[in-house]
């Protein structure tokens, strides 16, 4: 495998050529490159993986064996076949299929050594005047913008294959309009009532909803909570779990996709008050529906009756309920209350290493780049303060 070693603004790919007939070893192959202007970080790992398979390939000269003709269609089928089921999710797989559902009738009959730039650019705007069958209105561009990851990613293991010499499909999509960067967020007022308002539902709904507000954990990791999890003595809750529902499967239960994403939150002891409240109610329910006690194995949110944790889609549709109920904003969402807690957090002062750790962010840019507006408040007073203190 070639290594990638960073050199200012540039990148050297050093690729290894092994020993010859006498056990020397033989002259590394180099090549300097520069990422294309404009890539996300993310794009540009991508870019640089490819970039060094191509080179170690032309170095080695060791071209896969492989059926050039293939269509896009028929490749696709091995993909998803062969290729996807080892690399992504299930959830992922399933959301993939949508966006395949949509390329493959414009695409799928072309081979993957004909596909071209330019086809994908029309393909892009074709989709733009498509009219979505559920909102009646034209695709999102997120939503295109999704049908382009997918390609792109099917398309660089055709590259990482041996199928493709380059991904055809880079940088040939471009978001059009400008990005909407506001989040659903209750301001506090809003928070406060939409707290009043939880406790007048079931306590089960009230624990959910308010551990979200209070935590700021997704809505699936609060499903996979169990009160194994959970530590009174140091009010600490272990998150190491995630609740993925897919149509037409079984629930999933799987560990967080990162290593940050394996952590703990803490809890007032308000809420220490309300969790010991529904432990009872669990304890008394489980003997009545199972005759049986209740397990630190068991789940917070269970299915009466079963061992299977309730899926986060429940929440979602009871959330709403809720809203139209108590005349709440009915723009909010479950996904919502993990971004008020953040942004209470940052407003009160949080610094944004603290935020990413407590909400499982592998990285603080990713913080940085959803709640950036958060932190228009502070920089307003770090400038005024410094701006004070050099008297200008």
């Amino acid at each position: 495998m070639a290594s990638i070693r960073k050199r200012g603004d540039s990148y050297l790919i050093v690729v290894s050529m092994g020993y010859d007939h006498t056990g020397r070893r033989r002259k590394p192959r180099q090549k300097t490159v520069h990422p294309p202007m404009g890539l996300t970080p993310k794009a540009k790992e991508k870019w640089l993986e490819e970039t060094a398979l191509l080179f170690e390939r032309e170095c080695k000269k060791l071209p896969p064996e492989v059926n050039k003709g293939i269509t896009l269609s028929d490749y696709t089928k091995l993909w998803l076949k062969e290729i996807a089921p080892g690399k992504l999710a299930k959830s992922t797989v399933a959301r993939n299929r949508q966006d395949i559902d949509r390329f493959l009738p414009a695409l799928g009959e072309k081979k993957l050594t004909d596909l071209r730039p330019e086809h994908f650019r029309n393909f892009y705007a074709d989709l733009r005047k498509q009219i979505s069958s559920v909102t009646k209105k034209p695709l999102s561009e997120s939503t295109i913008e999704g049908v382009h990851a997918c390609l792109c990613g099917i398309l660089s293991d055709a590259v990482e294959s041996g199928y493709l010499l380059h991904n055809p499909a880079w940088r040939t999509y471009k978001y059009a309009g400008k990005k909407k960067q506001k989040k659903h967020v209750a301001d506090e007022e809003t928070a406060q009532k939409l707290i009043a308002a939880l406790g007048e539902e079931s306590i089960k709904y009230e624990t959910y909803f308010k551990l979200i507000i209070a935590t700021g954990i997704r809505r699936g990791e609060c499903c996979g909570l169990k009160w194994s999890d959970i530590n009174f003595s140091d009010r600490t809750i272990h998150i190491c779990k995630n609740v993925v529902k897919v149509t037409g499967e079984e629930i999933i239960v799987k560990e967080p996709k990162t290593a940050a994403g394996d952590r703990y939150v803490y809890f007032s002891p308000e809420m220490e008050s309300l969790l010991k409240e529904y432990r009872a109610y669990c304890q008394a329910e489980t003997r009545d529906f199972d005759e049986r006690e209740l397990t630190e194995d068991d789940y917070f949110f269970r299915r009466q009756g079963m061992k299977l944790p309730m899926t986060p889609s429940t929440f979602t549709w009871r959330f709403k309920l809720i809203l139209k109920k108590h005349g709440l904003p009915t723009d909010l969402n479950v996904h919502s209350l993990r971004h008020t807690n953040a942004s209470l957090l940052i407003a009160n002062g949080a610094d944004v290493a603290t935020v990413a750790g407590l909400l499982g962010h592998s990285q603080v840019s990713t913080t940085l780049d959803i709640y950036t507006h958060a932190f228009d408040k502070q920089k307003k007073a770090a400038s005024t303060a410094l701006q004070d203190s050099l008297d200008i």
